[in-house]
């Protein structure tokens, strides 16, 4: 459980192209976002494999039971744009 927590941490920390600073300002896609601050959350990890292609990536276990992908802001094309229920 503690592995999980710290992989997800290090993956929230390193976006790759996306850049994050102590103002709270995160920048991807060409648009800036605020940010909430960062608070320690313990959630359930796991890893997905497509059986076909075996691409990875990581899923969160949200307590309602859905799962949320995790990947680093430069693998998507374009902004998430996630219903406020689905919010962490």
């Amino acid at each position: 459980m503690l592995k999980g927590s710290i992989l997800l941490v290090g993956l929230l920390a390193g976006t790759g192209t996306a850049f994050a600073s102590l103002s709270g300002l995160v920048g991807a896609w060409g648009h800036d976002f605020s940010v909430t601050p960062f608070a320690p959350k313990e959630l359930m990890v796991a890893v997905a494999t497509d059986k076909k292609t075996g691409k990875q990536f990581n899923v969160v276990k949200m307590p309602d039971g859905h799962l949320m992908a995790v990947v680093p802001f430069d693998a998507m094309t374009e902004p998430p744009g996630v219903p406020p229920k689905d919010l962490m």
